[in-house]
């Protein structure tokens, strides 16, 4: 957890009236997001700065993001977001503080749509990655399969990077329906291997930590 603060992105939140002016920064360990459009959110600070936070994201207005690299980006979540709030203790504060997370819409609905959002796409998540997409549209699929697949959707350029906090994030633009003609095809030339017996597939049990590290 050494230099943990060089890894977090700001939040800054400005707003002005005739009367008064809002401005507010809040620290973020996670995002995810597709250019202007803001999917997912983890934040932090005290009780006001969320709660004023939480307002504005609910009534669709946006913020400027600054990157731990230094780049910035105005976001916003747009409609029918969701907003989980919690606090945590540090022993060292009096209060405690309050954390933030907000999902879009279309995060919520992820697999839906032709488009799967992936919070860390890396080789050693692989495996994960292919078991979120298989379990979210409902693929008849092998564990085993997941290499080939993967491989051929990044041939074709449908693993796209998104900008991200804390992650690296790929949204993959396939349907159920395109998915399944893909291995039809990969069956018939004979680039995936089938079970060798009839009965359940067995897939390989992950942690909640690494279920985290793929999401």
């Amino acid at each position: 957890m050494q230099n943990a603060h060089l890894r977090l992105g700001r939040l800054e939140y400005i707003r002005s009236t005739e009367k008064t002016k809002t401005r507010i920064f809040l620290h973020v360990d996670r995002y995810l997001g597709e250019d202007k459009q803001a999917h997912l959110v983890s934040l932090f600070g005290n009780d006001a700065e969320v709660g004023a936070i939480t307002a504005a994201i609910h009534e669709s207005h946006t913020f400027n993001l600054t990157f731990p690299d230094g780049k910035t980006q105005v976001a916003g979540f747009g409609k029918d977001v969701s907003c989980y709030r919690g606090s945590f203790h540090l022993p060292d504060r009096k209060q405690s503080l309050r954390h933030l997370i907000a999902v879009s819409a279309t995060l919520h609905g992820n697999g839906s749509a032709g488009q799967t959002f992936v919070m860390n796409y890396q080789p050693d998540t692989r495996d994960l990655t292919w078991a979120t997409l298989v379990s979210l549209l409902g693929l008849p699929a092998d564990p085993r399969w997941g290499d080939h697949i993967l491989g051929e959707l990044q041939r074709l350029r449908k693993i796209r990077p998104l900008l991200g906090i804390g992650c690296d994030p790929v949204v993959i633009h396939a349907t159920r329906e395109e998915l399944l003609e893909q291995i039809g095809r990969a069956c018939a030339a004979g680039n995936l291997l089938f079970p060798e017996k009839n009965g359940p597939v067995l897939w390989p049990k992950f942690t909640m930590l690494q279920a985290l590290r793929a999401a």
